[in-house]
């Protein structure tokens, strides 16, 4: 399907607020993790699905299926991972 300038210029906004919100993070992920850093989690989760969002407007089929399995792996590696974590004394 043929896109316009309005969706091109959508996903590129969703691009450049994504990406790179999402590449700082995933360098501290694992203290994301251990330190259940609730609101750097909320902003994985939303630059990875607005990156997800704007490659849909793009029909690229292939970057959906990649960036949209780390939303799912990362909020389960998150989710599990404080089902296990004990309380610091």
């Amino acid at each position: 399907m043929k896109h316009d300038g309005t969706v091109d210029a959508i996903s590129t906004a969703l691009f450049i607020f994504g990406y790179p919100v999402s590449i700082v993070i995933i360098v501290r992920w694992i203290p994301v993790v251990r330190e259940r850093r609730i609101v750097w989690f909320w902003l994985e989760e939303a630059a990875v699905a607005a990156i997800v969002l704007g490659w849909i407007l793009r029909e690229r089929w292939g970057a959906v299926l990649i960036n949209g399995t780390w939303l799912v792996v990362a909020a389960l590696w998150y989710w599990l991972a404080g089902r296990r974590a004990r309380p610091r004394v």
